[in-house]
């Protein structure tokens, strides 16, 4: 700590990398971050150690990443990217794949676009102001539509869930902007709408339509796989470490 006195060496500063000042009422007002750390659902992540993995890969020329709020308190990351090949389509799945190897899950882009340049500031910076509003309308797969009530019905569950127009059989729902919080959310209206009782696992092993349509008729024909109600307990008696977790909270 530069303004501790000389006879307190053990006091010390912590840099946040928060970028704030102090107002004229002696209140600090916060303006925002000196590097390029974000939080997303309460994880911190540097963008610039996503950059650097993402430009490794060998048809990436040019690439930055953010994050884009697609509603309040759902904030996705987007990866920007300019190819090498003026034009070339993006492979959303194969650069997904590229980052699961040295990355973790949270850290991957819910989307990608492709530009044919990183805009810039008059500077010389990039501007990520100007950087074009990310499109979470599809996954690259081929639009299949419901076959059956049960698929038409998770769709629409989809659709509400994830703020999308339209959701095909096939769709992945991590792909379309889904994460570990909107599927909480979808096992509730899954729970609210068809009356079946769906660990949250289960939408992790079958992400897409089809195959979580497979996993309710599952449930629905032996409902005693089924997760047994949550009761209330008498908490009187019992210490706070004694009070076993939920799987979910696990």
């Amino acid at each position: 700590n530069p303004y501790a006195a000389s006879g307190h060496p053990s006091l010390k500063l912590y840099k946040t990398g928060d970028l704030t000042r102090y107002m004229a009422d002696g209140n600090i007002e916060y303006i925002g971050r000196v590097d390029f750390q974000v939080k997303v659902r309460g994880l911190r992540i540097e963008l610039g150690e996503i950059e650097t993995q993402l430009h490794r890969h060998p048809s990436v020329k040019e690439c930055l990443v953010t994050t884009y709020e697609k509603e309040p308190g759902n904030l996705l990351l987007v990866g920007y990217v300019v190819p090498h090949q003026r034009n070339a389509a993006i492979d959303q799945t194969a650069l997904k794949e590229w980052l699961r190897q040295s990355l973790p899950e949270y850290m991957l882009p819910n989307a990608f676009v492709s530009l044919d340049a990183i805009p810039l500031s008059s500077n010389g910076k990039a501007n990520r102001k100007a950087l074009p509003k990310p499109e979470f309308e599809g996954t690259g797969i081929a639009y299949v539509a419901p076959r059956n009530e049960l698929e038409q019905t998770l769709c629409l569950i989809w659709q509400d869930v994830l703020t999308v127009s339209q959701v095909g059989v096939h769709d992945n729902f991590f792909e379309l902007g889904g994460h570990s919080l909107l599927a909480v959310r979808m096992v509730g209206q899954i729970r609210q709408t068809l009356n079946v009782e769906l660990p949250l696992r289960e939408l992790f092993q079958a992400p897409t339509v089809a195959a979580l349509a497979d996993v309710v008729q599952i449930y629905r024909i032996n409902p005693a796989e089924t997760q047994p109600p949550i009761l209330a307990i008498d908490r009187s008696q019992l210490g706070v470490t004694a009070i076993p977790l939920s799987f979910a909270q696990q």
